[in-house]
């Protein structure tokens, strides 16, 4: 129990000192689609918009997307990072805890999906894996967009049946 304590200590005394000094470890978010690397065109962009909010607007259920070229220099651990990520954008509602984050990178050649806790009851991590196994072959053909809002519907799909 102390060594949690204290990496949580830790942890809340490097993101001080990092936005104290006027550094950021995370990038700010810009909306629902957050593509920091480039990746889709402003209509892709747009599309998958509409599906997050329409999805929104039906469930309350939040949604983010998350394109990366690269992790803070204090992260060593693509996981951890896109953990904290998702923590630091917090999506979803607070008391539901109804988050999904989908965040990958081409220039590192990684794909997470982090949920909240009520989200993880539905969305389980077999399911989600499932989904990023689908997503590889598109990435490996370049069809970035299409892995992306074909991952995104099925989730979609399956946290509202």
């Amino acid at each position: 129990m102390k060594n949690l304590i204290m990496k949580k200590y830790f942890y809340l005394l490097l993101f001080f000192t990092l936005f104290s000094c006027g550094q950021s470890i995370f990038p700010e978010s810009v909306g629902v689609v957050n593509d920091f690397e480039s990746i889709f065109t402003e209509k892709q962009k747009e599309e998958l918009a509409k599906i997050i909010t329409d999805f929104e607007k039906e469930t309350s259920n939040e949604i983010a997307i998350i394109t990366l070229k690269e992790i803070h220099p204090t992260y060593d651990d693509f996981d951890k990072y896109c953990l904290d990520l998702s923590n630091y954008y917090g999506v979803g509602k607070k008391e539901k805890d109804n988050g999904l984050v989908i965040i990958f990178s081409t220039e590192l050649r990684k794909i997470r999906i982090n949920s909240g806790t009520q989200t993880e009851n539905i969305l389980t991590y077999e399911i989600c894996k499932e989904e990023v196994d689908k997503i590889i072959p598109e990435f490996k053909k370049g069809n970035y967009f299409e892995g992306i809002k074909n991952c995104l519907l099925n989730l979609i799909q399956k946290w509202k049946a």
